[in-house]
């Protein structure tokens, strides 16, 4: 079984380039004199594979995050520690709940996660679920990590694909000995103080409860690490197991999320005299019901009295939907492994990973019901609606036994009290075994097997079925009983009459008949088996004159395997389900495979001459064949010069490459919702006949097309594209390293970067696709717009295409720069007080540019968000801790996070950024500079414990209220949740934490 799960052909390949290189490796030792052999600790930097002296700096940007780090924010989750990272934009985090995958990720650059490759010590973490295959760090365990390095330059050449934005590199504790027991509590408190929202909240078309101040948002976790060494000191054991609880908090809780907001906005000439107003929105799949013949017009819902009579629309029949969502999810996880090794002989120590994760996690939404943009039928003789709902709807027909009304219907199953569940599970296993040692005379070989699956199980609890909705409308009288038409035709004989003519009425039997579960399930696996041999040639006296150093490579191989399967019940295939964006989708199965040769070389120039501390070149170069997407190659090369010791320069150039995922090849075409709303909906749209005529509506539709309700917009046609080629990147970093021994204890790095990604994977925006074809009429753009039979883009026919292709660029560029101190205050004629210590981290974006398609409009979104930017980045971000070192074992610090101030993309004047609406958003047109601060301390206790404690956001701010709307502008997008962005903004209030350690 292990040998097929692997891969002869790779096993093989892999062992003959070793075999060779270990032989050479072998010669060189046996030539060496033992007077010339000489002891140096040598590490492996994040980035190369080349072991290193200790004291040397890595030639790419690096930033290291530390334990303690973890421990002074209160984290116990890794995800919320980097994304507090100024490099980093948060993606999918606990705070999603509509959309939500169930995983943790990370977005390196804010240029997507699939560009930022993840690693455990080094080698690939498992990856996603078959929906969403970007690595899940919910599998980190926090209580072994002992550091994160973040490498900023690109290192495909090192590490293979997907390493276009950089490398995150979780580095693990191992050879740990003893035992160590962790406990750790975590709450919110949030005052409801909110002038603005609660403004908003007031001023409601409908009812909406102000919350009180809160102490919610409980998090539990707990965590166990076991180590023992070998009698011989030559092996080590450690294990670890971990659980954690987090409490589901809903956006009733605060009143800047009670109601999903809105913004009505002012056309820009008209700005200087007129404000935007903001307001509750709601939905209009209203409580009350709504029901239409076509988009036009406000159409009738139920009277709110309770009578069998309808009344005229207005927005305050609409339905607050907000209160439902949860704003931190509700999640359980275990995880549990262990790391082992053994060293028969020098040149053989046997090594084996396991880790494990069960992580099981709740998203709760609004209910379901009836949802515009469905066509249904109700006969004019249905028993259940009463005179005078039937003359309104079928006009002289009305009780009719041959006529039918057709329309939409909206309307939410808010009696029933059953908000839908995204019920999601994650269980994952990675498994390594391998071999390395030491050949002698400088030279060494790593060689190991790995194997990681994620199996993915999802339900979707509390949706309904359109089928069954609408066999529940056509009713007849029999005997004085409503009885569906169906069972009368005996093609379906459960079928229960749906009342929707009379508030409250609808029977516990009609509901456990329309109700439905769906689900999804699969599992993705990686299979790789990797080797690598390094060393240097000192051996030969093959080095630099000028330099100490001999001349040293890394050579090696690898072959890897990723496979998807993902299966959906008979419902999702079908689309017929009300609730979750009508629309067929199909399995997707399949799997890539790569064979990659790589090897790197350190060429030491000059050393300890004058002006010259050290010269030295780093080059790299991988070649790989994709069995789908082709050949490739990658490469790197760098140069280092330090002319004293106080100060090093390093500058390089990555050629990266990325290779379409198993999502972007197998997906199948799939409906959804999630594309920019539709200017040419409704009875007064915002768009010319003129401009909505080049996206396919006639003059008859002009006026009459159905809006797209959802706040998150109208339907998608996404799926995969087996002929994708692979992105490539180009990279070009330049900075320097200072330590000046005039000022002991301090270090700065400054560091510019230029990334540009070409042949981008993905899909043209859908704000992109309605703006360039409104404006410019262009075919290309014209054509992704598939309006349905009436003109919907909000139909089971209507939606944007985005289906994955390669098309046109992204670059971006900055700087990023970090720095630590560190000063005695005895120095400073200050004794018996410690020391304090000083950590900066901050980066500067300087353009972060976009063109979806070659040779057509590009944007920067550069200080920008919105609805084609998606979430903030702002210029600059940074995060400063102080700590002072107590001589009372006890540490004291204080954190000061920056997001600087961004602006809304669609107030651009730029067409390609402005969605063609021609609105100007006053409201939401700003997000000001964000200052967060925290303090943490901890006290070491009897020597075995160790007591820390703090709060974040110690001045309880609130996040920035962002409309999910401005007329027919999505302003939030994929990540937004709550009218704000929670993965980059604090969104629970003031959090405190408390936590124990015993550490024996």
């Amino acid at each position: 079984m292990g040998m097929p799960k692997f891969g002869r052909r790779a096993l093989l390949l892999s062992s003959t380039m070793l075999v060779g290189a270990l032989a050479a490796a072998a010669d060189a030792a046996a030539q060496q004199s033992a007077s010339a052999s000489t002891d140096m600790q040598e590490i492996v930097v994040t980035g190369s594979r080349i072991k290193q002296a200790a004291n040397l700096t890595s030639d790419s940007p690096l930033t290291t995050v530390d334990s303690i780090e973890m421990k002074l924010q209160g984290t116990t989750n890794v995800e919320t520690m980097l994304n507090n990272l100024p490099g980093i934009t948060a993606a999918q985090t606990n705070a999603q709940s509509n959309g939500a995958t169930g995983t943790a990720t990370i977005n390196l650059r804010n240029l997507g996660e699939a560009r930022t490759l993840v690693l455990i010590d080094g080698r690939r973490m498992p990856l996603g679920d078959p929906t969403y295959p970007y690595a899940d760090v919910n599998f980190i365990p926090g209580a072994l990590v002992e550091s994160v390095d973040v490498v900023t330059g690109g290192a495909s050449a090192v590490y293979g694909s997907d390493a276009v934005a950089g490398v995150v590199n979780f580095k693990m504790k191992r050879d740990f000995e003893g035992v160590k027991v962790d406990y750790q509590f975590s709450a919110a408190q949030h005052s409801n103080e909110n002038g603005d929202a609660q403004g908003v909240l007031k001023k409601s078309a409908y009812p909406v409860t102000i919350p009180g101040d809160r102490f919610d948002g409980f998090v539990r976790d707990s965590s166990f690490v076991m180590g023992v060494n070998s009698p011989n000191n030559k092996g080590n054991v450690t294990a670890y197991a971990t659980y954690r609880w987090t409490e589901p908090v809903t956006q009733a809780t605060r009143d800047w999320s009670a109601c999903t907001m809105a913004t009505t906005s002012s056309n820009e000439d008209a700005l200087a005299t007129q404000d935007n107003q903001r307001y509750c929105s709601g939905s209009s799949n209203s409580a009350y019901a709504r029901l239409r013949t076509n988009g036009s017009g406000t159409g009738y819902s139920l009277n709110p009295d309770g009578s069998a009579s309808f009344v005229k629309y207005n927005s305050a029949l609409a339905f607050n939907y907000g209160p439902y969502n949860y704003i931190q999810r509700q999640d359980e996880r275990y995880t549990g492994g262990a790391f082992a090794h053994y060293e028969i002989s020098p040149a053989f120590d046997v090594y084996t990973d396991f880790m494990f994760m069960s992580d099981h996690t709740k998203a709760q939404i609004a209910p379901s019901g009836f949802f515009s943009g469905t066509t249904y039928s109700i006969n004019c003789d249905n028993p259940l609606m009463s005179a005078s709902e039937a003359t309104t709807l079928c006009g002289a027909n009305a009780g009719s036994a041959s006529a039918t009304w057709k329309g939409y219907v909206a309307y939410r199953f808010t009696d029933n009290n059953a908000p839908r569940y995204d019920d999601l599970r994650h269980t994952d296993y990675r498994y390594v075994i391998g071999t390395r040692g030491d050949l002698g005379g400088g030279w060494s070989y790593d060689v190991y097997a790995q194997h990681s699956a994620v199996i993915y199980n999802e339900t979707y609890q509390n949706d309904v079925s359109i089928a069954k909705l609408q066999n529940a409308l056509l009713a007849k009288n029999v005997n004085g009983v409503a009885t569906c038409e169906s069972v009368i035709s005996g093609t379906d004989t459960a079928c229960v009459p749906i009342n929707i003519f009379q508030l409250g009425k609808i029977s516990s039997a009609a509901y456990n008949y329309v109700y439905t579960t769906s689900f999804k399930e699969g599992s993705t696996t990686q299979d790789i088996v990797s080797g690598t041999v390094s060393g240097d040639f000192g051996a030969w006296g093959v080095k630099s004159p000028f330099a100490k150093d001999a001349v040293a490579v890394a050579l090696g191989s690898e072959w890897r395997r990723d496979a998807i399967d993902l299966k959906y019940s008979e419902n999702v295939l079908s689309g017929d389900l009300s609730g979750s964006g009508a629309g067929t989708t199909q399995p997707a199965v399949g799997a890539t495979e790569v064979k990659d040769i790589f090897g790197e070389l350190r060429l030491p120039l000059v050393s300890d001459q004058p002006f010259i501390k050290d010269l030295s070149i780093d080059a790299g170069y991988r070649w790989s064949d994709y069995n789908l997407a082709g050949k490739a190659n990658t490469y790197k090369a760098s140069l280092n010069y330090a002319p004293i010791s106080d100060v090093a320069f390093r500058g390089g150039y990555n050629h990266a490459v990325r290779a379409p995922n198993i999502i972007e090849l197998f997906q199948t075409s799939t409906s959804g919702i999630g594309g920019a709303l539709d200017p040419c909906s409704g009875s007064s749209p915002s768009a010319s006949l003129a401009q909505c005529g080049r996206t396919g509506v006639t003059a008859a539709q002009y006026g009459n097309i159905s809006e797209c309700t959802s706040v998150d917009g109208c339907n998608t046609l996404s799926g995969g594209n087996k002929a994708l080629k692979p992105e490539t990147a180009d990279t070009y970093t330049a900075g320097f390293v200072f330590t000046p021994t005039f000022m002991p204890n301090f270090a700065a790095t400054v560091d510019y970067y230029n990334i540009k990604i070409q042949d981008l994977i993905g899909t043209v925006p859908t704000s992109q696709i309605m703006s360039q074809c409104l404006n410019t009429g262009n075919s290309y753009y014209c054509d992704l717009i598939h309006r349905g039979a009436a003109g919907s883009l909000n139909s089971s026919d209507g939606y944007f295409i985005t289906t994955d292709i390669n098309a046109g660029y992204r670059q971006q560029a900055g700087i990023d720069i970090s720095g630590t101190y560190r000063q005695d205050l005895e120095d400073l004629g200050i004794k018996d007080l410690g020391g304090v210590t000083l950590k900066f981290i901050g980066s500067w974006t300087q353009f972060n540019r976009y063109q979806p398609l070659l040779h057509e409009a590009k944007y920067d979104c550069a200080g920008l968000y919105g609805s084609t930017c998606g979430q903030p980045t702002p210029h600059w971000r940074h995060q400063v801790r102080v700590t002072w070192n107590t001589p009372w074992n006890a540490d004291l610090s204080v954190n000061w996070r920056y997001i600087g101030g961004t602006s809304l993309d669609n107030n651009s004047t730029d067409p390609s950024l402005n969605a063609g609406s021609g609105i100007y958003n006053n409201i939401d047109g700003k997000i000001a500079a964000y200052n967060y601060f925290d303090l943490a301390g901890t006290i070491n206790l009897m020597d075995h414990y160790t007591l820390r404690f703090g709060v974040n956001n110690l001045f309880d701010k609130d996040p920035p209220i962002q409309s999910a709307n401005d007329d027919y502008v999505s302003v939030l997008g994929t990540y937004g949740n709550g009218n704000t962005y929670p993965g980059i903004y604090d969104t629970l209030g003031r959090t405190f934490f408390l936590g124990i350690t015993a550490d024996f």
